[in-house]
């Protein structure tokens, strides 16, 4: 289920994370950098992520995450800018671990476990998850007039899942997408998957990615976003 796949996809961005002197970073929805990993392992080139990532066993997990319905990409490459490299959800983490040696993956499960208390605690307020997107906000653009309700909680330029804009909107991942799914805005007979429907596309509410492994993700366009809102809000459904 999507909001137990999330819970995995809490940061830990405010604890600095390091293994044998190496600092682990991590990207903007939480996922670990494979490549600081490799370095903490001793950095042999044999056990480089882009080896472990070819492995017929790290693409079958890839794809059974993918379909447990997990709210972003198991595995992203960013390539170029300060925050290059490949990063991949605690699960990737712990198998890439694991692929390296064994005495290499206890180390980095006994790391995690000693600072999974202390995480950050997720907004315990709807004023609390709006000023966290106002916050995350400024680190990409300039302050903006205030306008209407749905232009107060959409963070300008950047493509957004479902997980991040139903905690926007104070709503579960898995009742938005169903909510979504009776408006029309994706494909009914696409079983294993969420693709949109084309009208959806057409009109830049929405585009579908593709993940470095080759998976389709679908993404929501700010525009995509504040669509979402409005709908929800003529029906009656949020306020």
């Amino acid at each position: 289920m999507i909001m137990n796949a999330s819970k995995n996809l809490i940061t830990l961005s405010s604890v600095q994370i390091n293994i044998d002197g190496a600092t682990i970073h991590q990207d903007q929805l939480g996922r670990f950098c494979l490549n600081d990993l490799h370095q903490a392992s001793g950095g042999e080139r044999k056990n480089q992520p882009q080896y472990f990532l070819e492995n017929k066993q790290t693409q079958e997990l890839v794809q059974a995450l993918i379909d447990t319905g997990i709210p972003v990409s198991p595995v992203e490459v960013v390539r170029g800018g300060l925050n290059q490299g490949t990063y991949a959800v605690k699960q990737i983490v712990y198998a890439y671990a694991m692929w390296i040696s064994p005495s290499f993956n206890l180390k980095v499960i006994n790391t995690f476990d000693a600072l999974i208390t202390q995480r950050p605690q997720l907004p315990q307020s709807f004023s609390e998850a709006l000023q966290l997107a106002a916050d995350q906000a400024r680190k990409i653009e300039k302050d903006k007039p205030k306008v209407e309700y749905y232009e107060k909680i959409v963070v300008r330029d950047t493509l957004l899942n479902a997980s991040q804009v139903a905690q926007k909107i104070q709503m579960s991942a898995v009742k938005m997408n169903r909510i979504l799914e009776s408006l029309n805005v994706y494909h009914r007979g696409v079983k294993r998957a969420r693709l949109f429907q084309q009208w959806f596309i057409d009109k830049g509410f929405g585009e579908v990615k593709q993940t470095e492994l080759g998976f389709s993700q679908p993404m929501f366009t700010t525009k995509g976003e504040a669509w979402i809102i409005e709908k929800l809000v003529s029906e009656g459904i949020i306020s």
